[in-house]
């Protein structure tokens, strides 16, 4: 049997453990909340934009086409404006591969999330099976305090 000071110690490694994977968990939880916050805000952000400026590039298409008038000017005009639309996450190859590092962020957070999960979960399984072994040395070392005891006043009555 260990002795109930080893014991004790090992209880409150167990509970420090508990105690440090339960900031890394809420660091982490806060992390990946900051992280998802940022790719909703990117993709959100981006498609409200991409919208606008596009309603502004046909609006200007619509005022050029008014004010000009000559023969040809609606291929020129398009020419002119072909290809200047902004696009949106999916679309653009430098918002999309911001857009797929943010996800892989979020990824490497939740596989390091659960890690710290299974971790916490070990941790109170440890401290809960050291304050058992703990109690059944407490009552252990009760039972032998009594038998000694027990013993003692057989010895003294015998005398």
């Amino acid at each position: 049997m260990a002795s109930l000071s080893a014991l004790r110690s090992e209880l409150n490694y167990w509970n420090g453990q508990v105690n440090d994977l339960n900031d890394k968990i809420k660091k982490l939880k806060k992390r990946r909340n900051d992280v998802d916050s940022i790719k909703n805000t990117l993709r959100t952000t981006s498609n409200n934009n991409s919208s606008d400026v596009n309603n502004k590039i046909r609006s200007a298409g619509e005022k050029l086409d008014s004010a000009i008038d000559y023969a040809g000017k609606d291929a020129q005009l398009n020419s002119i404006l072909s290809g200047k639309d902004e696009h949106p996450v999916d679309s653009d190859s430098n918002l999309s591969s911001a857009d797929g590092e943010l996800q892989r962020e979020l990824n490497d957070i939740d596989s390091k999330l659960s890690e710290a999960e299974n971790s916490l979960a070990n941790a109170k399984q440890k401290v809960s099976d050291t304050k058992s072994a703990i109690a059944i040395e407490e009552q252990r070392e009760r039972d032998e305090t009594a038998r000694k005891v027990a013993e003692a006043i057989k010895n003294a009555i015998k005398k």
